[in-house]
């Protein structure tokens, strides 16, 4: 009788003690292997002391015991392939998909490296995807085949192949390293096989590249390479949208791409704040360029791929990864060589007063390997601890909204002290002042190459001969300079009116930035032609016709009464009365006068001018550029006259002139007033994020005290007339939710949408429990002022018929009440003037009172209405532009626009 098959525990542990000390695999480990053999029935059926023995060398020995498992699946083996490639510290996709070489999925360097297993093929293949686990379209009982490529879309070089016809001849984890090492292999040879075609100098190292490798960190910039994206030399801010499509597509396309971009894209990754991935595919969308960046933006630890040198060229505490690893594995890997070199990093930083951040060791440590495989693989080029050098304050000229978060120095400044006392000197062996002198690391040092040896040209870029740092030094803009006055503007005015002058700040956002570029413009131009000495405001009306206002008020001045003299006539990009525009017009106007003041509510200096058919004012704060206009260039009619309403002509700003609305006088509706809601609120979404619900929170306030105040105003008259006038513009923004509904054409004008409602005191009989009514626009009052909140824009009351109390002396009073709403400068509104007219026959009446007898509603201004000189308001003897006859035209003075 033969003896029972033993499934004793004791024999098991002792099985796997012996495994254990044979292989040094570990206890739990080796136990685990037992218990799966013994599981699949792979142990010897007598576990005697001969048995075990056989057990030990059976599991010892790598696939010996791997019995026939029948029909082996794609997706096991691919899944077991993946598992292998991951312990080489790989990052792998954790998908498969199903094309024509079988089931695929994508692993290595940033997923670029194609797996695909499939069955091989049919005599009667007709190149269909077939599923290789699927017996009604494969024969599994065909051996399974390996396709390996990479990268997987080439356009340089041809692409890493490895193809094995049959799984079955080598376990895995030997397929996976073979893989690994021909990678690294075919890496290697593709760097070397680039140093002859190594003839372009990167202009800030000198460093030769393939023209290629060098990227630029934004469409004007010089290309450079990657230990000088960053430097304080750079002359343009990184646009991270454009250079992040630049990463990929080289990475992706290159397998001999410089290792050190791949630091690069980790380091921005890791920094520029959360959600990065999704941020950079929304503005790629917007933009409607290359629509999508790789998953390494929205995971940079496991996504990631850093090249990693030779294995015996490397550190040894990487040498158990493969050719290259993610973030994640090489963060691991220095860790466990030494646990105490994160402690000791923080302690760094803490003495150089950088505040610590997480992103900063990972960052410092793509930094540190990257440049160290690029030194290894690129033997010419100078060593890591030139990149210590170019981290000066690149990181924290990166563009919102994709800035580095929170203080840029706390990065540039900790991966400098990472790098240079911690990381580099692990790496290399020896510091920065111990960096020996390698001759082989200059060009023409070795018989093989001939070419010349890097020259000062070569680094053109310096601080010395910068033209980006001059520029900005005249301009004021760079980083950390005081605030004051820069020498681009010149001379300021002077004279009894050039104290407590208004601003000429631009108005908006839009209008800064379209100024701050003209100038960047125009200053380089100027710089090109005639060194930095004809640099300035003057130089750039004389020689060229440009003209950006000053945002310094006796400056800005100074500069119009000195280039617009004589009637000139210029092209002026304009946002328009009050900035009322939400893209600026580009109009043809001649220019009759300078004025520093204005009579209006705000004492601001502005331009009298001339479209060919009425006179109007600009506030210089409303203008980002003037140029000189061609001879001949035809005048631009700016406001429509009385006569175009016969000819149905429209000026160029009548969006902006007089009010907007429906012809026959109809009120919004509550789906028309609920559109423009949800519009404004979805494009700030769009430009906010999540900021988009405290701009609605806002306004619902804001529309709460508007309620109230106008319910102060209404109570105890029988009837009062409202009028409101709104800003209403264009809210259209292109993304995957669709256009939407149209908005109502009075939107789309740009003029204020002026809408008038009454409201009258209730008759107690009438029994609706209401004192006071809207009529039919009771529905759609709060809806009303929501979108007035929200726009922004101009609110008139005029009581009427008091019901309360005993007019003063028995004399009618004729009231009004004007709120001007911030809309989206602030969500808030103010009073602007209370008028109340008990004598109209005498304007200087003490009975009657204006607290602000100067204004003049913007909707009246705009449309050519401005007081003369010792009028008021209170009777409103106002005139227009254009109404005047040519005598009075000459006579006018100095009147400035409201």
């Amino acid at each position: 009788m033969s003896p029972k098959h033993s499934t004793h525990p004791t024999n098991r542990r002792q099985i796997a003690k012996a495994l254990d000390a044979q292989t040094r695999m570990g206890y739990q480990r080796a136990l685990q292997r037992v218990v799966d053999a013994a599981e699949k029935g792979l142990l010897p059926e007598v576990l005697d002391e001969a048995g075990r023995a056989e057990a030990v060398r059976l599991l010892a020995e790598p696939g010996a015991l791997e019995p026939d498992p029948g029909p082996y699946l794609a997706k096991d083996y691919l899944k077991a392939l993946v598992e292998e490639f991951r312990r080489l510290g790989w990052g792998a996709g954790d998908e498969t998909e199903l094309d024509y070489f079988g089931l695929t999925t994508y692993a290595g360097p940033v997923a670029g490296l194609s797996l695909s297993v499939g069955r091989a093929d049919d005599q009667d293949d007709a190149g269909d995807e077939r599923d290789p686990d699927d017996p009604e379209q494969s024969d599994l009982g065909k051996p399974l085949y390996l396709m390996a490529m990479c990268p997987a879309g080439n356009a340089t070089v041809d692409d890493f192949e490895d193809g094995l016809l049959d799984c079955s001849t080598e376990p895995v984890r030997a397929t996976a390293r073979r893989l690994d090492a021909g990678l690294g292999r075919t890496r290697l040879a593709r760097v070397r096989g680039m140093e002859e075609r190594s003839t372009t100098p990167c202009p800030i190292c000198g460093d030769r590249y393939p023209a290629h490798h060098l990227l630029g960190n934004s469409p004007g910039a010089e290309p450079v390479c990657p230990a000088c994206v960053f430097d304080g030399d750079q002359p343009y801010r990184t646009d991270l949208p454009y250079l992040a499509v630049q990463l990929d597509r080289l990475l992706h396309e290159d397998l001999s791409a410089p290792a050190g971009w791949d630091a690069v894209a980790a380091v921005l990754a890791l920094t520029c704040g959360a959600n990065l991935r999704s941020r950079l595919d929304r503005e790629l969308r917007e933009r409607g360029g290359w629509p999508f960046v790789m998953e390494r933006w929205g995971g940079p630890l496991t996504r990631s791929w850093i090249w990693l040198p030779p294995a015996a060229d490397r550190h040894r505490m990487f040498r158990h990864l493969g050719a290259g690893a993610n973030l994640a594995a090489l963060v691991d890997a220095v860790d466990r060589h030494d646990p105490a070199a994160r402690t000791a990093a923080k302690a760094l930083c803490r003495e150089a007063d950088v505040r610590w951040r997480d992103a900063l060791w990972p960052a410092a440590i793509a930094y540190a390997v990257a440049l160290t495989t690029q030194a290894c693989e690129r033997d010419r080029h100078r060593t890591p601890y030139h990149l210590v050098h170019s981290l000066s304050d690149g990181l924290g000229q990166i563009m919102k909204p994709f800035a580095v978060t929170g203080d840029a120095f706390n990065v540039e400044g900790g991966l400098a002290e990472l790098l240079r006392y911690q990381l580099l000197p692990m790496l290399l062996g020896h510091s920065l002042d111990e960096e020996p002198d390698d001759p082989q690391r200059r060009y023409g040092a070795q018989d093989d190459d001939d070419r010349p040896a890097a020259t000062g040209a070569d680094a053109r870029i310096s601080h010395s001969i910068d033209r980006a740092n001059q520029v900005a030094v005249l301009l004021g803009t760079l980083p950390f300079t005081p605030p004051g006055v820069p020498a681009w503007d010149g001379a300021p005015v002077t004279g009894a009116d050039a104290e407590g002058l208004g601003s000429t700040a631009p108005a908006g956002e839009q209008c800064a930035a379209l100024r701050a570029e003209a100038r960047r413009q125009a200053a380089e131009t100027l710089y090109d032609a005639g060194g930095p000495l004809l640099v300035d405001a003057d130089q750039a009306w004389t020689r060229d016709g440009w003209w950006i206002p000053s945002d310094h008020s006796q400056h800005a001045v100074r500069q119009a009464r000195q280039f617009l003299g004589s009637r000139i006539r210029v092209l002026a990009l304009w946002y328009g009365p009050g900035s009322q525009f939400p893209e600026p017009v580009q109009v043809c106007v001649e220019v009759t006068d300078v004025h520093a003041r204005s009579t209006g509510p705000v004492d601001v200096p502005w331009l009298s001018v001339w479209d060919g058919h009425s006179h109007f004012g600009m506030t210089l704060s409303d203008l980002a550029l003037v140029r000189r206009a061609e001879p001949g260039e035809d005048l631009t009619q700016v406001w429509p006259t009385h006569d175009d309403a016969d000819t149905g002509h429209r000026g160029a700003a009548d969006a902006a002139a007089g009010a907007s609305g429906p012809a026959d006088g109809t009120l919004p509706t509550i789906e028309e007033l609920s559109l423009l809601t949800d519009r404004f609120l979805h494009l700030a979404g769009h430009r906010l994020g999540e900021g988009w619900k405290s701009v609605d929170e806002k306004a619902h306030a804001a529309h709460q005290r508007l309620e109230k105040a106008l319910e102060a105003e209404y109570s105890g008259f029988a009837a009062t007339s409202v009028k409101v006038w709104i800003n209403l513009f264009d809210t259209t923004h292109p993304c995957t939710s669709g256009p939407g509904q149209p908005l109502p054409a009075y939107a789309l004008t740009g003029k204020p949408y002026a809408v008038e409602f009454d409201v009258h005191a209730h008759d107690p009989s009438c029994g609706c429990g209401q004192e006071y009514g809207f009529g039919e626009f009771s529905d759609r009052v709060c809806q009303l002022l929501i979108v007035l909140c929200l726009y922004g824009g101009l609110i008139e009351v005029h009581p009427m018929v008091e019901t309360t109390g005993t007019p003063e002396e028995d004399r009618a009073a004729l009231r009004d009440i004007t709120w001007e709403v911030e809309g989206p400068d602030g969500y808030d509104f103010r009073e602007v003037q209370r008028r109340v007219i008990r004598d109209v026959t005498d304007a200087d009446s003490p009975l009657n009172t204006d607290t602000n007898p100067a204004y003049i509603p913007p909707y009246m201004a705009a449309d050519g209405w401005y007081l003369p000189e010792g009028a008021t308001s209170m009777m409103f003897h106002g005139r227009r532009h254009g109404d005047e006859d040519e005598d009075g035209l000459k006579e006018r003075g100095a009147d400035g626009p409201a």
